[in-house]
């Protein structure tokens, strides 16, 4: 599919007459031509692509994960799956199963089932590709059994190929770059892969993960509204990029100050989560954190307002969920769609290298660095 596409992390304008934060800044980058399918934008939740699989074809709608490594449905003799779309393998021409299992947990959810092969398709693009997935036989604990018929796994772990590697291989597209365009509502958001426009490219800044498998990046100061707070990242000195988290998830000290020292002086509260009032007065505003992380060679901004879930709908005086929370036990941060939000990332799977745009050039070396022992093994 050709498109001319606009790709921001916000439009202001749009949420000008609804809330103070429209006074915030933000990154913008203007629109391009790529191969690309539209996201279905779920809440600013889940952000969703439709597929189908097989032959005769047979339709879902699956989150799209960068994660995880896994492209996984529902299948038919599924007798644990809350997901009612089932795959059903009676009449397929390509199915074949390889005659092994597999099991994937996630944050939140887990599955298992059989591994085989089938031709996939990303409706209404050239990808119509044959690689393998998981067919799940148990499936529970997802918070949207009724919004997704699965997940679509997209990192670059090696233990399954994804789809873009497989399409290129077949010669259906001509790189294996793709990225995420996630946007607010009511700006549509966009999987864009293969001929990428220079133009867009040329923006990119590449940065070399500490973790390939995974697209973990090396963090060198963590700050808010200016002031660095990178002693309190302790030894969780990197970060995942994963549009399967609906969060920000950052260490325990981090949020206990961001909540402390910011976000309760600001008129947010606690109640099971972090709300805040969707319109802040002037004197809240100096509060807001507004996040900004090295990764290496490039400075990323992650403004107070795309932490915010349900800001498009509601009225004045009501109140807003902050997506943030933290982690105590992995040895990484994980910037979900927050962060997705602020940048476009281009994921480069034939130089395993990330590149952002909608960030800014901080001049550190893009080379060694604490914290790329993985990398290190791998090249190897």
């Amino acid at each position: 599919m050709q498109k001319l596409i606009l790709i921001t992390s916000l439009v202001v304008s749009i949420f000008g007459e609804n809330t103070n934060y429209a006074q915030t800044n933000w990154n913008t980058v203007q629109g391009t031509l790529s191969m690309n399918s539209t996201l279905e934008n779920y809440e600013q939740t889940l952000w969703l692509v439709y597929i189908s699989i097989g032959v005769p074809a047979q339709n879902f709608t699956v989150q799209i994960d960068t994660g995880s490594n896994i492209l996984w449905v529902p299948y038919t003799d599924c007798s644990r799956c809350d997901i009612s779309t089932r795959y059903n393998p009676n009449g397929q021409k390509y199915f074949q199963p390889n005659g092994s299992t597999y099991y994937q947990a996630y944050g939140s959810g887990e599955c298992s089932g059989y591994v085989a092969t089938d031709i996939v398709n990303i409706q209404d693009t050239v990808i119509n590709t044959t690689f393998a997935m998981m067919f799940a036989t148990m499936e529970q604990g997802f918070a949207f059994p009724t919004v997704m018929d699965g997940i679509m796994g997209i990192s670059n772990n090696q233990s399954f190929t994804n789809i873009f590697q497989t399409s290129f291989n077949a010669g259906q597209i001509p790189t294996e770059l793709y990225g995420l365009v996630l946007n607010q509502s009511p700006l549509e958001s966009y999987l864009i892969f293969g001929d990428i426009d220079p133009n867009l490219m040329s923006q990119v800044q590449w940065v070399i993960p500490n973790d390939i498998y995974r697209w973990k990046l090396f963090i060198n100061s963590f700050t808010i509204n200016g002031k660095d707070y990178s002693s309190l990242m302790g030894s969780v000195q990197s970060a995942i990029l994963d549009s399967g988290t609906t969060d920000l998830l950052v260490t325990e000290s981090l949020y206990g100050v961001i909540l402390q020292d910011y976000l309760i002086p600001a008129g947010c509260f606690m109640s099971g989560g972090i709300y805040c009032p969707c319109q802040s007065t002037a004197d809240s505003l100096a509060y807001l954190p507004n996040i900004t992380v090295s990764f290496n060679v490039v400075n990323v901004t992650i403004p107070f307002f795309n932490l915010l879930q349900g800001y498009y709908v509601a009225a004045s005086g009501d109140v807003c969920q902050v997506m943030m929370s933290y982690l105590s036990g992995p040895p990484f941060m994980v910037f979900g769609d927050p962060a997705l939000l602020s940048i476009i990332p281009i994921f480069n799977k034939t130089a395993n290298q990330i590149g952002i745009i909608g960030g800014v050039p901080n001049g550190i070396p893009n080379g060694d660095y604490p914290g790329n022992d993985e990398i290190d093994e791998a090249e190897g």
